[in-house]
């Protein structure tokens, strides 16, 4: 038994070391191309500054390429999901919860073409990205909660009365102020509830007794500012015709990453697409042998191809 183990490593470093084509796996379900496809969402995630970490859902397709200077090429199609880890967080991939149901869920499909030498580097990356629409949600889960405009006035409200708890609570020695607003949604709880995340620079300004407007405070300088991904919440209730107003937030504050200077960065963009209420055109079946791979989320809804 314990020859397997060692058997797959072997295959995997002549799968890398060998340039020969028979040689290069061509399977969704190959332990290499899982390994490149793996690494890939890897680099894309680290490259982008913008929107949630993406999951690996499963590997759609790939095609072996090999070029004229001799350097095997793997293009990936990559069905992947969004995590409730935001990208200023650095997390790795595999480490964040994906946003299920309850969480606006986001599905999409990233290519990316992988060279293969003595390392696995992501070339060039196309990836499109889009909500679940609130029908699709509410068809599985009535209750759940559902997608609103970032700019409804509502949303803003709710944000502001956030970050406004957060920073008479925090001890930072400076307040924060908002970059913007990520996800927005509502729910009928006892009342109407609203749900944001967003994202927080450290300003200029020094906390004091005395009251602040926070449109009046410059942000650090981005290099050297701490930033933060908060989730709030601003939750009315009638009761026996007294409004009560419920605010929470809950911050994670993140120390700045220093820039990293590369001679040769991947190429590439990660789109956000509106919700489509109507049917997505059917996609081109794999050519390779046993694609696509499994799929490791279906988020309570079969029905979408995610």
């Amino acid at each position: 038994m314990w020859m397997r183990p060692f058997l797959l490593v072997l295959s995997v470093c002549v799968f890398w070391q060998d340039g020969s084509t028979n040689q290069m796996p061509d399977k969704c379900q190959d332990a290499a191309v899982m390994k490149a496809a793996e690494e890939a969402l890897e680099q894309i995630n680290a490259e982008r500054q913008e929107g949630y970490i993406l999951t690996l859902n499963r590997i759609y397709n790939v095609k072996l390429h090999k070029k004229a200077d001799g350097i095997n090429h793997l293009h990936l199609t990559l069905d992947v999901l969004a995590t409730q880890c935001h990208v200023i967080s650095r997390r790795k991939w595999k480490s964040c919860a994906v946003k299920d149901i309850g969480n606006l869920p986001a599905f999409g499909t990233c290519e990316a073409s992988v060279s293969l030498e003595s390392t696995i580097k992501v070339q060039s990356y196309n990836c499109s990205v889009q909500q679940v629409t609130a029908r699709a949600i509410l068809e599985a889960c009535p209750d759940c909660p559902t997608a609103e405009r970032l700019d409804d006035p509502v949303i803003s409200e709710t944000t502001q009365m956030a970050l406004r708890k957060y920073n008479k609570e925090s001890t930072s020695p400076h307040l924060f102020t908002l970059v913007n607003i990520t996800a927005a949604s509502m729910q009928w709880v006892v009342g109407p509830s609203y749900f944001v995340e967003f994202i927080v620079q450290e300003s200029e300004c020094r906390r004091n007794s005395s009251e602040i407007d926070l449109t009046q405070c410059p942000p650090k300088d981005s290099q050297s500012a701490l930033k933060g991904f908060c989730s709030g919440s601003h939750i009315t209730a009638d009761d026996t015709l007294e409004i009560k107003v419920l605010v929470d937030v809950k911050c994670e504050i993140f120390q700045p990453v220093a820039v990293q200077q590369e001679v040769s960065r991947p190429v590439g963009s990660v789109h956000v697409l509106s919700p489509s209420l109507s049917e997505p055109p059917p996609r081109a079946p794999p050519l390779s042998s046993s694609c696509p791979g499994d799929r490791k989320h279906h988020l309570g809804l079969r029905e979408l191809d995610l």
